[in-house]
Order: C-alpha cells, then structure tokens, then sequence
C-alpha cells in the first residue's frame, strides 16, 4: 500500500511539474535576451543607424526603436512626437514631410555620452526612416518596434504590417526568433496589429508608480493573453511571484530600461526573459 502511495505521489509531482512547461509562445522560452534600447543609445544618439550599427557590434538579441508616421505617410524612427529634443528644429513629426526631416540630424545633447562611430556627423546622424533601418540591418539584427502616439497616426497599423510583410520580417530566424516583434503600451493598437496579421509577436508595454510591485487582475491577465506574446514591465516592480505567474500563463516578461549591471543579473535569475538597456554590453567581462 505505501508502495502504491509513493507511485500515486510521485505521478502526482511530474503531473505539477509538467504544468506550464509546454512553452506555446513565439518569444523564445530560454537564454536572456539583450534589447538595444533605441540601439546602444549610451554611446551614440538615439534611434540612428551608427546606434543601431554598435549595438550589433555590442551583440544585442534585437535593437528596439520607435516609429511615427510623417505628413506625406513615411514610417520615420525616432522616440518622441516632437522633433524639439534630438534636433534642431521644433514642430510635430505629422507636420513635416519625409523631406524636410531629412534635413535635419538626430544629434541631441549626449551628456557624457561618447560618440565612436568616426563618421563625418552629419551623414551619420540623419533621421532614418523604418525602410531604411530594416534594409541596412536586416539579416544582422532582429527588432522591436514600439508604435507610439497612434492616435496622431490614423493607419499606422496598417502601414507597418504591410512593410513588415514587403521586408520578410514576419517570422523566425534562423535561431528560431522573431524577426521582429512590435510593442506598445497602447492596446487599442497591438489589437487592430493582431487583427492584421496574428502571426505577428506582440508585446504589451506595463508600467506601475513607484514603489509598485507588478500585478495583474485576472481580466486584465486575460485580455492581453488574447493578443499578446508578452509583456515589458517597469523592472523595479517585477518579483520572482509575479515572474512564475506569468510564465505560468505562458506570457513571457520582460524589463526596462535596465542600465545598472546587478540589476540586470538579479533579473536574470528572476527568470525573466530579457531586458531593454541603452548599454548593449552591460553583462559584459
């Protein structure tokens, strides 16, 4: 009879275990994912092509940059809706043309950043377009596209599936990644994304006050399960509880924007998936 019991418990165990280990989700399950916030915006400007370029150099999993959509409907990278804090001008992105951004460069004031690329600045800190990032990069890197401000850019959605389609973006790699993942903490938008196309990795972006630790209502939970692959949380509110919770609904989670080197390691073996930093080489020797 023990012996019986023993069987029945242990059966019982492998049963719990095996709970939540089938990983269905497009976002890789292991390794610990470094995304170039912006690139590896601690050492170049922001969200341009020489950032880009080192973070590839620096070995990042994918670089994440952000897109508006201009005045005559080009998909333009860059992180604010404004063009006041990284160039010399001032004005919304949706009043200007493709043109006249390009006449513009993206060198904000970098602080104590370095720049290394050795290019002549001008050329290497133009305003790149979505095109232009994927075309140069594609094949050596992996993105995530964060669509911001939607409610400026009626039909974005639409516009950067269709590019993503034109670009053979939709998909996995070689490694069997996404090729590119798009977030967002618009919801509205990664709905009508996963309309378009449910192929396509999504990403809910979450933020929570200070001092906060991450939690999610089982409607909420529930919602972003219907679209989502993942979610990218504030790091300071993730806990080892709220990790398992969410690896256990087969959610991967992930971090921003993490610049501190033990920060980054405690996460890491939180079990969260990755992180978002400007330093690309921050767990390096």
């Amino acid at each position: 009879m023990k012996k019986l019991l023993l069987l029945l418990s242990t059966a019982l165990l492998l049963s719990a275990c095996s709970i939540g280990n089938d990983w269905d989700n497009p976002m890789p399950e292991e390794g610990f994912l470094i995304i170039a916030h912006r690139g590896a915006s601690a050492y170049e400007p922001e969200n341009t092509l020489p950032s880009f370029e080192l973070a590839e150099d620096l070995n990042a999993d994918y670089v994440e940059l952000d897109i508006h959509l201009t005045k005559d409907g080009e998909l333009i990278v860059m992180h604010d809706d404004d063009v006041k804090r990284t160039t010399e001008a001032t004005g919304k992105i949706k009043d200007f043309t493709l043109a006249e951004l390009k006449e513009l460069t993206a060198n904000e004031e970098k602080g104590e950043k370095v720049t290394v690329s050795g290019r002549d600045e001008e050329e290497a800190y133009e305003i790149p377009t979505l095109r232009e990032v994927v075309e140069q990069m594609k094949g050596d890197l992996r993105f995530v596209i964060e669509l911001k401000d939607t409610e400026q850019y009626p039909g974005i959605e639409e516009e950067l599936v269709r590019l993503m389609k034109e670009q053979q973006l939709i998909g996995s790699d070689a490694k069997g990644y996404p090729k590119a993942v798009i977030l967002s903490f618009d919801k509205t938008a990664l709905k009508q994304v996963h309309k378009i196309d449910p192929e396509i990795p999504l990403i809910q972006l979450i933020s929570f006050d200070e001092g906060e630790e991450a939690a999610l209502t089982k409607k909420e939970l529930k919602d972003i399960l219907s679209y989502a692959s993942g979610i990218n949380v504030s790091y300071e509110a993730l806990t080892p509880p709220f990790v398992n919770t969410m690896h256990g609904e087969g959610l991967a989670v992930y971090a921003y924007t993490v610049n501190d080197a033990e920060a980054a390691l405690r996460l890491k073996a939180m079990g969260v998936n990755g992180i978002a930093t400007d330093e690309p080489d921050i767990l390096d020797e």
